[in-house]
């Protein structure tokens, strides 16, 4: 019950404090860097852009290219975190939110309303939210389809003119890129997996272990920042801050005249 009353006095402030920023215009939002392993091209506005970790930059035009063996976690401004596998290629193409004040735990609800589109044109993308705003949109293309997420873990696969969707928890609609104008889709919840041309089916577990420790990496990677729009010469901007641990573990020294020698 104490739990649960965090929760809800948790959400209640959350509004509170989006109620004093609703109705602004929305800015630009913004991705953190969360982690890089291999060889990871980031373009940004067109120019090749020497990103590593802990660096927050504007997401919208950005693309992110990984080789084999590479890897990249992002978190956008509104605490949704993606995990970029080998030899895939992203284009962020649109992604904008209303200002919202600091101090929001954005791993756990979304600080403010907000617009994602992205293309992935190959290769495998993880994608975790955290409670989304009402009103948020958050669309991923696919040659072969259209993705629209509401949360809570989704795999992206594109290979070989196929897209695989796996939905490990919450749901999804994901519309055939041939489909007719105003068709609805198909509507996945957790346990449940998509190949377009649409045919749901129980989810592969094999497939949604393979992507275990990638989904574990990228929840932890949500817990790394906070956002919060700061005024900047007159026009809000959002700002990224990394965080650091309350409790630096203390490194263990061990003496030699301490070991045993044994005999």
């Amino acid at each position: 019950m104490k739990t649960a009353g965090r929760i809800l006095i948790g959400t209640a402030l959350c509004c509170a404090l989006c109620a004093a920023v609703r109705g602004q215009q929305s800015v630009p939002g913004k991705v953190f860097v969360a982690e890089t392993d291999g060889a990871v091209t980031f373009t940004v506005s067109g120019h090749a852009a020497a990103l590593k970790k802990g660096d927050s930059v504007v997401a919208q035009g950005m693309w992110v290219e990984t080789g084999p063996a590479a890897s990249a976690i992002l978190v956008y401004s509104n605490g949704t975190s993606i995990f970029i596998d080998a030899q895939t290629i992203v284009e962020i193409r649109k992604f904008v939110q209303q200002p919202f004040p600091a101090g929001i735990d954005t791993a756990v609800i979304e600080p403010s309303v907000s617009d994602t589109v992205a293309m992935v044109k190959q290769g495998r993308v993880i994608i975790t939210t955290n409670q989304l705003a009402a009103g948020s949109s958050m669309v991923y293309l696919t040659p072969e389809s259209q993705v629209n997420i509401r949360g809570k873990e989704v795999v992206i696969e594109v290979n070989n003119q196929v897209t695989r969707v796996l939905m490990l928890a919450g749901d999804a609609t994901v519309t055939p890129s041939s489909a007719a104008p105003g068709s609805v889709g198909q509507t996945l919840h957790g346990g449940q997996m998509a190949v377009v041309q649409i045919q749901v089916m129980p989810l592969d577990q094999d497939a949604a272990n393979q992507v275990a420790s990638q989904v574990a990496a990228a929840e932890r990677a949500q817990k790394v920042v906070v956002f919060g729009t700061a005024d900047a010469g007159g026009a809000p901007d959002i700002q990224a801050r990394a965080v650091v641990p309350a409790n630096l573990p203390v490194p263990l020294t061990v003496s030699p005249s301490t070991l045993s020698t044994g005999g």
